[in-house]
């Protein structure tokens, strides 16, 4: 901050510097804390989810777990929206338990490599384990899965990658001859 006049400059930096002291240091902590919840390995077998944390850890989701929803209109594994991703939930020993496959938060340099197969692979244990669960139809068409065979729907994911860029290209276009003729009208 540039400023002619001494008092209001030491004002502020009395203000501000200390503020910025503390943000810094609530965000070391911050850091700090969520390191030790990093996920190294998901692993995904006949028994369920294992997920192997830098600590040594282990949390789990078994199959033999997961619970029936007592209510008929409500799917068992369902998915909801989190830091616009999708995250799979289930009814784990009466808890809404939220399955995360990426393993990892804002800031992580990890990311799991075989991501869609560890989905496909948890959601056919679900199908195959315990078919009395009522597995929602919108959880194969968002992670692009056949619900036949469990495999990688790659045309409809690329379709839908295609629609996507053709709007964004769209978009741009109108957006610059927008801004092209609102530059002619001014100059």
């Amino acid at each position: 901050m540039i400023s002619d006049k001494l008092v209001i400059f030491v004002i502020v930096a009395i203000l501000y510097y200390p503020a910025l002291a503390f943000g810094l240091y609530r965000f070391f902590l911050y850091q700090r804390r969520i390191r030790k919840r990093v996920v190294r390995k998901i692993e995904v077998d006949d028994k369920g989810i294992h997920y192997e944390r830098t600590d040594g850890t282990i949390d789990e989701i078994l199959y033999s777990n997961l619970k029936k929803y007592s209510f008929s209109d409500k799917y068992d594994i369902s998915i909801s929206p989190r830091h616009k991703t999708y995250i799979l939930k289930v009814n784990n020993n009466g808890s809404v338990a939220e399955v995360d496959f990426n393993g990892m938060d804002a800031g992580y340099s990890t990311y799991i490599g075989n991501l869609k197969a560890l989905r496909r692979r948890y959601i056919q244990g679900i199908v195959h384990f315990r078919p009395d669960l009522r597995i929602n139809p919108l959880v194969y068409e968002v992670y692009y899965i056949n619900p036949v065979d469990f495999t990688f729907d790659h045309k409809k994911f690329w379709a839908e990658f295609w629609q996507i860029f053709a709007v964004m290209i769209l978009f741009c276009i109108v957006l610059g001859i927008i801004m092209f003729g609102l530059v002619k009208w001014l100059f």
